[in-house]
């Protein structure tokens, strides 16, 4: 028979020379004690995570947990952060687009208006310089007409008085006048008054009388002999000694400038202006409420002149109006006369809000139609992910059951080879020992009965050798479990603080005991080919002569034969780590406290 003791110090031994502490522990279920495995071959990489994990079971089963582990969460339902901005740029890009576009359309509309304020200036200018060239080749030819005459004959000459009638006629001169050199009109093709009209204070014959003035713009006002409102253009005339002698001047006519300004545009609110340099207001569309306005210097009209003289635009409102107006400018020939135009800048926007609507038809339904497909994209990209892990998933499952199926294969083979290594080692083992039971029968009754020391020293070599016998005989019986086993309750614990001693002597006193039934050192380690045949009776690593191969399969052998496992796990240069797995007895079975001998544990 075979003590627990035994047992213990073949662990033990078949463990190596250098030695880890020994942990016990307590409270280990059947259930839990029969479900593990017989063999664990565990490889290197996962020995790491399996020694974080504390309890009897993280040996058993935390390679399958660990592969559990590496199953990733499901995808979120909800869109992550890059999908949202994913979709919010394709509302936010092709509305940034839009305004681009927008902004450009706008300065491409400014640019339009302000080239066709331009251009409607420029007609109103060609305008202007047509009818100056017709008052000054009217001037012309009134003064070639009375060139000689004195003023008695220019006054009572009835022909110059129908030739200034029919210049009358035109449209844009509302009446013609020949002055003497004291102001008063000598001729002219209306009816004059007696006396003369006196006309010394009109400022187109004050600038002549005073120098050479040569075609000399006035400013407006109300004709003596028509009563109408108009502009003086006016010419010296001199005597042969080149002194003053009177002024030729021709009354412009404003509505003859205001109906063309009309016909210039037909956009609404739009103004025409015809000035002086000054500032005084000649000619004004849509007609002021009153007359005689001259822009102060300060105005936006008469700073845009003053840094461009001869042409330009600016922006401003109206004197009159108040409307705010996009305005061109441009000087007429070498007279102190501007054209003066603008456009509302309503128009402009007008134009422009007319324009945007054209691209909003466009882009709204190009923007929804983009977020449509984007959101159809990053739906779909989701339905893919959850799809993907559903397959990693599944993939995963397969492997596991694959790699559980391939463990309980090889576990089964395993332990068939054990099982049929038992009962071959057990018939060997059971032959052998009846052959020792004659042996031993005969060598005890020739024991004692030999006359010389010499022969009754080999009696007892004999008996000796034949002890070896049975204890291999016994081991080979514990691996074929036919040994009978009686189960009591032990207090371990308590067991081993009384087998300190021996088992300080027997291995050294690196051994104490905690909690868990599990042996490991920091050896040499198992490669795994030696791993796979640990438990496999007479398979040693050892030089021939130094082991048996018997102390792993005994362990092997009793802890199956208790309704238990065992298992090992070894990694080179690391150390081995061998698990027993015991049932717990039941709560009505004998409790030993370890102060009587323990009970037997009899391997047949």
């Amino acid at each position: 028979m075979r003590s627990a003791y035994g047992v213990l110090l073949s662990l033990v031994r078949g463990l190596g020379t250098r030695r880890r502490p020994t942990r016990l522990a307590d409270g280990i279920d059947r259930r839990e004690a029969n479900s593990a495995n017989p063999v664990e071959t565990a490889a290197s990489k996962d020995r790491g995570n399996q020694r974080q994990r504390r309890g009897l079971f993280g040996a058993v089963f935390g390679a399958a947990v660990g592969r559990a582990d590496l199953v990733e969460r499901r995808p979120r339902r909800g869109l992550t952060w890059p999908l949202r901005l994913l979709l919010a740029a394709s509302l936010a890009v092709p509305l940034l687009l839009l305004g681009a576009a927008a902004l450009q359309n706008l300065r491409l509309v400014e640019m339009q208006t302000e080239q066709r304020v331009a251009d409607e200036t420029g007609q109103l200018h060609e305008h202007a310089v047509r009818a100056l060239e017709t008052y000054a080749l009217i001037l012309a030819w009134i003064d070639d007409r009375i060139r000689g005459l004195d003023w008695d004959r220019i006054e009572h000459d009835p022909g110059l008085h129908s030739f200034l009638l029919d210049i009358e006629t035109l449209p844009q001169i509302n009446a013609v006048s020949i002055i003497d050199a004291s102001g008063h009109i000598e001729a002219s093709g209306h009816p004059l008054p007696t006396p003369a009209p006196d006309v010394s204070d009109l400022d187109a014959f004050v600038a002549q009388r005073e120098h050479e003035a040569g075609i000399y713009v006035g400013h407006d006002h109300i004709d003596p002999r028509t009563h109408i409102r108009g502009f003086d253009i006016s010419r010296r005339r001199t005597t042969a000694d080149r002194n003053f002698d009177g002024v030729i001047d021709v009354a412009a006519r404003l509505d003859y400038f205001s109906d063309f300004f009309s016909t210039v545009s037909r956009e609404k609110d739009v103004s025409a202006s015809l000035l002086l340099s000054d500032g005084s207001v000649l000619v004004r569309y849509p007609p002021p409420s009153s007359s005689g306005r001259i822009f102060a210097p300060d105005t936006p009209v008469m700073q845009a002149i003053a840094v461009a003289p001869d042409h330009g635009s600016f922006r401003g409102r109206g004197a009159t109006d108040g409307i705010r107006r996009v305005f061109a400018y441009e000087r007429i020939g070498g007279y102190p006369l501007y054209v003066v135009f603008g456009i509302p800048v309503r128009d402009i926007l007008g134009a422009w809000r007319a324009n945007l609507v054209d691209y909003l038809w466009f882009a709204v339904p190009a923007s929804l139609g983009l977020f449509c497909m984007t959101l159809f994209a990053v739906r779909q990209l989701q339905q893919q992910k959850v799809a993907s892990w559903r397959w990693r998933r599944t993939a995963q499952r397969l492997k596991r059951e694959m790699d559980r199926r391939t463990r309980a294969e090889t576990e089964l083979y395993q332990s068939q080879r054990m099982e049929a290594l038992g009962q071959l080692t057990g018939g060997v083992a059971h032959d052998f020992n009846n052959l020792l039971t004659v042996l031993q029968g005969c060598l005890e009754m020739l024991s004692g009965r030999q006359g010389e020391e010499r022969l009754q020293a080999r009696v007892d070599t004999a008996l000796g050798t034949l002890e070896r016998g049975k204890k291999l005989t016994g081991q080979l019986l514990a691996f074929a479990r036919r040994q009978p086993l009686k189960v009591a309750r032990v207090d371990i614990n308590g067991l081993l603080r009384r087998m300190t001693e021996l088992l300080a002597q027997t291995v050294g006193s690196n051994i104490r005991a905690v909690y868990d039934l599990e042996i490991s050192d920091t050896g040499t380690g198992m490669p795994p080919e030696v791993l796979a045949r640990a438990f496999e009776p007479f398979f040693t690593s050892k030089e021939p002569g130094k082991g048996t191969g018997l102390g792993l399969s005994m362990v092997y052998g009793f802890a199956r034969q208790s309704g238990g496992s065992a298992s090992i796990r070894s990694e080179v240069g690391r150390g081995t780590v061998v698990t027993l797995l015991l049932p717990r007895a039941a709560q009505g079975e004998t409790w030993n406290d370890g102060s009587a001998d323990l009970p037997p544990v009899v391997v047949a």
